[in-house]
């Protein structure tokens, strides 16, 4: 009986369900295989475009994002120094070792002396016998040289040589070539995960695209996510500027969707504030941090309002999805995001401050000297028509300089 229950496959609801659930508590792997799967079946059954699969490209795609990031940052902790506290215990252990080992030879001088008599009476025995073994090689050269002379054995003893030689030599470099191989597929799969993310969260958001059309609430909610998983995905690769165009169309969806002062639009403003910091488009940045913030405080105050509690559609979404949701936990967890919200601010108002001042210095000082001519110019000669002439002239010498060879100006003015 218990055989027959564990074959009884799984709806693919239920298998949608349980890599959802993976994929909250971030075990990305198992999120990723049930997923697959999901959407497999899902494609063979109702076909690659189909409405079903959009939900189910969706998560899929998140879960390949989750993956990804995780594997970049298994290879970031890899980087040298990384292990310092290792490094540190190893070298206290040699430091130690090597003090332990003065000691000892500080102790033990008079038996290392005995130890190098020993040592150079060996070493004449060994003199010795060497020069008997070369008095042996020799005899044994001379009654080998008939049978090395042989023309029949030649070959194959060169040929056997050969083939033994050419199967010591190979296992190294294919061992090598192996090695690097695995790296290189090691890099294409890390690669690989982040582009099949893009790939399933556009081919979902080609799917919703349609459904939203039609004016389904539900899949322009689905449609809001799935935009901002590709901006993530934009981040991951660099591209901050799409990135904030996918956020932004996040955001245009969730404002008809949701109330001002829903959790989620501050959440998408942070987002957005931090593609813009990357793009280095600091005032964007700080707008779109600021109206996280404020919305994060008209939030509080509208939880902390008893009245406004009990007809919020986000309370009753989160208390009938999370048993463990309670507002007094939400509160608090608002009033903890606010600080890092400001501190980011702070940030992007330091940097602008820095880069307007490099930008500035640098205009100064490439500047400075075209500056100063321009100025020495204008105070010699006051009056506008002489710094007229002094222009023209300049450009006549330009001219000049252009056509040195053709003597037709001369000409005319003579």
């Amino acid at each position: 009986m218990a055989e027959a229950v564990e074959e009884v496959p799984l709806s693919p609801e239920e298998m949608l369900a349980a890599g959802r659930r993976h994929l909250a508590v971030r075990d990305y792997t198992s999120a990723v295989e049930t997923l697959a799967k999901v959407c497999e079946n899902l494609a063979k059954a109702h076909g690659d475009v189909a409405d079903e699969c959009a939900e189910a490209y969706l998560w899929y795609g998140k879960a390949l994002l989750g993956l990804s990031r995780e594997e970049n940052g298994v290879l970031g902790d890899g980087v040298p120094g990384g292990n310092e506290e290792d490094n540190e215990e190893e070298n206290a252990e040699d430091d130690a070792e090597d003090d332990g080992e003065s000691a000892d030879t500080e102790q033990n001088g008079v038996v290392e002396e005995k130890e190098v008599e020993v040592d150079k009476k060996e070493g004449e025995a060994d003199k010795k016998e060497g020069e008997e073994d070369k008095k042996e090689g020799k005899v044994e050269e001379e009654k080998n040289e008939p049978e090395s002379t042989t023309k029949e054995d030649e070959p194959g003893a060169s040929t056997a040589e050969a083939d033994v030689s050419m199967a010591e030599e190979k296992p190294g470099p294919s061992n090598g070539e192996a090695d690097e191989s695995i790296a290189n597929l090691d890099n294409e799969d890390d690669v690989d995960n982040l582009q099949l993310a893009w790939e399933m969260l556009d081919l979902s958001r080609s799917i919703l695209q349609k459904r939203a059309e039609a004016g389904a609430d539900a899949a322009r909610a689905l449609l809001a996510e799935v935009h901002l998983a590709l901006g993530e995905v934009a981040l991951e690769s660099e591209t901050y500027d799409k990135a904030v165009v996918d956020m932004v169309s996040c955001l245009d969806i969730q404002k008809e969707l949701y109330k001002s002062d829903d959790r989620r639009i501050a959440e998408t403003h942070y987002h957005i504030g931090i593609a813009n910091s990357l793009a280095t488009n600091f005032e964007d940045a700080i707008t779109h941090f600021k109206n996280a913030a404020n919305i994060l405080e008209t939030r509080i105050k509208t939880l902390e309002n008893p009245s406004s509690v009990t007809d919020d559609a986000t309370v009753k979404k989160y208390s009938n999805s999370d048993p463990l949701y309670t507002v007094e936990g939400e509160i608090k967890e608002l009033k903890e995001l606010l600080p890092e919200i400001q501190e980011k601010i702070q940030d992007m108002m330091d940097y602008k401050t820095e880069t307007i001042k490099r930008v500035r210095e640098s205009l100064f000082s490439n500047g400075e000297s075209t500056v100063s001519s321009v100025n020495g110019a204008g105070s010699s000669k006051a009056e506008p028509k002489p710094a007229a002439s002094d222009i023209s002239h300049l450009i006549k010498r330009k001219r000049k300089n252009s056509t040195e060879e053709s003597p037709a100006p001369k000409r005319v003015n003579s």
